[in-house]
């Protein structure tokens, strides 16, 4: 079930009420659109045992965190930092042909290409959740993080426990959050600002390996159910 942005894997006796749930969440934020999609899983979920873990990290402006950031990814992927620059340049200025946002994420492997089929679309990380969502929802809730934290490392976990991807970067489109964050095999790190107030632009790149089959991976990210029982606080 995806509904503008949110998306839930129930079970049946579940899917009522969280339908509810969410269309309420959404009413509070005056959504002008809402589409509703209800799908049964093909296949039996990914068990995962714990989310990434969770870090943060603070810095005097969006400058600052974006250099450590290049930094910190280059030297997990390899990749130059002029291209790195390039390419988080891009995630601020509009990354589509049209210079827009993405409907979905960069994929660049460790030379620095882009690899995405379509670069209006890129590729979009479906079919995640957690299992004791709400469980999970209010430990974070109770640390000071937000629901889009919840949703944000969900994503990360699915992508990193893929072998084939080794780091993601993150800004959000929405101009008043300034939060973004990089994402590696061993954790997920809340970096603040790494992006200037205002903003409109954002989108994720995905980091992948030089031999990664790009049509396995689509179908992984787009496909492949996963399902994460607990949340990784120990790096708080």
């Amino acid at each position: 079930m995806h509904i503008s942005g949110a998306e839930r894997i129930v079970s049946i006796k579940e899917l009522e009420k969280t339908v509810l749930n969410i269309l309420k969440k959404v009413n509070r934020e005056n959504a002008d659109f809402i589409s509703i999609k209800i799908e049964k899983l093909d296949r039996k979920p990914i068990i995962l045992k714990k989310s990434l873990c969770i870090k943060e990290l603070k810095f005097s402006n969006f400058r600052e965190a974006n250099s450590f950031a290049i930094d910190y990814l280059s030297e997990i992927t390899g990749i130059k930092k002029e291209r790195l620059s390039y390419l988080i340049a891009l995630i601020h200025s509009g990354a589509s042909p049209n210079g827009e946002n993405m409907r979905g994420a960069m994929i660049v492997n460790q030379r620095g290409e882009r690899l995405e089929l379509d670069r209006y679309r890129g590729v979009r990380t479906t079919t995640v959740d957690f299992i004791n969502r709400e469980d999970i929802l209010k430990r974070l809730l109770d640390l000071g993080f937000t629901e889009r934290t919840l949703d944000a490392l969900a994503l990360s976990t699915k992508n990193l426990y893929n072998e084939n991807i080794l780091a993601e970067y993150c800004v959000s489109d929405d101009r008043d959050y300034i939060t973004g964050y990089i994402a590696t095999k061993e954790e997920y790190i809340r970096i603040f600002p790494l992006k200037e107030k205002g903003n409109r632009k954002g989108g994720r790149i995905y980091f992948v390996k030089n031999d990664t089959d790009i049509n396995e991976l689509y179908n992984y990210l787009e496909n492949y159910p996963i399902l994460i029982k607990d949340v990784c606080l120990k790096k708080i």
